[in-house]
């Protein structure tokens, strides 16, 4: 298992935000993963419109994934329309 962080950009005319983060976590796991911590930061407006949107909800997450599963990860949120972006980086391990 290796360490991972992970920010997601919703919609932000999305009324439930939480359930949003939830359901994302329920994909971790579900891979196998393990949620270290999860926090919002809430709504933020873009430098540049994204999908014609001015606004998004950020989340950020840190969990354990075994490798060889982060691209199924990937390919998963990118089924989902509520999110507008993501990105997935590899904590150092020391």
């Amino acid at each position: 298992m290796r360490s991972y962080e992970m920010v997601t950009i919703f919609q932000a005319d999305l009324e439930e935000h939480e359930s949003a983060v939830g359901e994302i976590e329920g994909v971790v796991r579900n891979l196998g993963g393990e949620i270290v911590k999860s926090s919002s930061w809430g709504k933020r407006r873009f430098a540049y419109p994204i999908q014609k949107q001015t606004e998004g909800f950020y989340a950020v997450l840190t969990f354990t994934l075994d490798p060889s599963q982060v691209s199924e990860l990937e390919r998963l949120l990118k089924l989902k329309t509520q999110v507008l972006r993501h990105l997935v980086i590899a904590l150092d391990e020391t």
